[in-house]
């Protein structure tokens, strides 16, 4: 059963926490990307046939289907990457392979299994990430406070794409966003106090309420997050108002149709460069009214002015020049909503999912598709987070609903779309 693929959420025993504070997301990648979290002593193995039972003294709380990374046994056969079969209060249950020897032996600990990326680079909430296979490229994150920024102002990462570093404030060849009239533009914040402009493609967690300015002041509290990735790239979903629901960001390599594709990494993003006390335009904001970059905003119809707002390619398929924007087409302008097909669909009874094509505004071509990401052709299937595995012409996979609201007005009304997820992997 591959591993690859793994989900993440606020609300797993251990998990950080998005406050309304500077690093945190930063501390939250780390853990994800990098590190794992919450690790537990195991105190014994058993196994009878393929099925191995893990005992944890002190109790952990496991999900079914969440990847752990054990290590200590004496047996090699018990460390790795291993899915939750089944779990209770204090042990879970999972695949073994081989017949190793029964109860396990060693000093063995249990923690949530990271993606498996590094971060070469590191400065004062400041990372650049880097997957382990592929093509590489570094996601560049800064969740510092600017000194021309100011600490009560909402909290976000500025994010890009590098093709190389040298060092996390030294970036080598392509980046994405740039703008060569500005090449600061995303790095380096200007003005001061309520004309402050920090930033141009941000990771927002933290903010009023989502057509606030920045310069209002986000609440207290803890915000809710998902994050759903692999080897190669994730998905990264924050409620960073607490009010109308989720923003949806990514960073990840794609399917590339153009053979030999050397940059065909994307990222979606908050794109926002006005000052502190300026409200975000819904045409120039993807994300701020935490409408997906990938689902109702952004429908079908790609030739819409801001069908490509958020959304960048590092470069265009003829591998040269500047990063280009995306955009996405599918069957249905909206994914989940406002479809003519139930849920679910009576022949089978099953969820019916496409995978969109992913257009690049370069020559409005198609550049290829995002993994593991699908429209939802049914009318207003299921809740958000909400598991389904009857999928027609996906047997054996599991997908995972997450709720994405069109607009604030929109929301308001009950207007969501619903995109699908596959859990189970490999993508590629």
């Amino acid at each position: 059963m591959s591993t690859t693929v793994k989900v993440y959420k606020h609300s797993m025993e251990g998990a950080p926490q998005l406050s309304n504070s500077w690093g945190v997301l930063t501390d939250l990648l780390d853990a994800v990307l990098v590190n794992g979290f919450n690790l537990k002593t195991i105190t014994g193995i058993s196994r009878v046939g393929s099925v191995a039972t893990a005992a944890i003294g002190a109790g952990m709380v496991t999900e079914v289907d969440q990847v752990l990374l054990i290590a200590g046994s004496d047996q090699p056969e018990y460390n790795g990457e291993f899915r939750v079969l089944s779990s209770t209060s204090n042990s879970f249950t999972f695949t073994v392979t081989g017949s190793p020897v029964t109860p396990a032996t060693g000093t063995m600990s249990v923690k949530v299994a990271p993606l498996g990326w590094t971060a070469p680079f590191t400065g004062t909430n400041k990372r650049a990430y880097r997957a382990a296979t592929g093509l590489r490229h570094y996601l560049r994150v800064d969740n510092s406070l600017d000194p021309a920024n100011t600490t009560t102002y909402a909290k976000k990462g500025k994010v890009t794409i590098c093709e190389s570093m040298t060092d996390i404030d030294t970036i080598v060849g392509a980046q994405a966003p740039y703008s060569a009239g500005n090449p600061n533009l995303n790095h380096v914040a200007t003005g001061s106090g309520t004309a402050v402009v920090d930033g141009w493609y941000k990771w927002y967690y933290a903010r009023g309420e989502a057509n606030n300015a920045d310069q209002i002041a986000p609440a207290a509290g803890n915000r809710q997050w998902t994050i759903i990735g692999d080897d190669r790239g994730f998905y990264f979903f924050t409620e960073h108002n607490g009010i109308y629901g989720k923003a949806a960001y990514a960073f990840t390599e794609f399917e590339s149709f153009r053979q030999g594709d050397a940059y065909n990494t994307y990222i979606a993003a908050t794109e926002f460069n006005y000052n502190a006390s300026q409200t975000p335009s819904q045409a120039y904001a993807a994300g701020f009214y935490n409408s997906p970059e990938f689902g109702n905003m952004f429908a079908a119809n790609y030739a819409q002015t801001y069908g490509y707002a958020g959304k960048q390619i590092l470069r265009s398929h003829l591998q040269v020049g500047a990063p280009t924007s995306a955009a996405f087409v599918a069957s249905t302008a909206y994914s989940g909503w406002n479809t003519n097909i139930p849920w679910p669909n009576g022949p089978d009874m099953s969820l019916l999912l496409q995978p969109p094509l992913l257009i690049q505004a370069f020559d409005g071509g198609v550049r290829g598709k995002l993994p593991g990401l699908m429209w939802v052709l049914n009318n207003q299937p299921l809740s958000d987070l909400q598991v389904v595995n009857n999928v027609a012409g996906y047997e054996g996979r599991k997908f995972m609903i997450i709720q994405l609201p069109m607009s604030i007005t929109a929301t308001a009304q009950g207007a969501v779309c619903r995109m699908a997820f596959d859990i189970t992997g490999p993508w590629r």
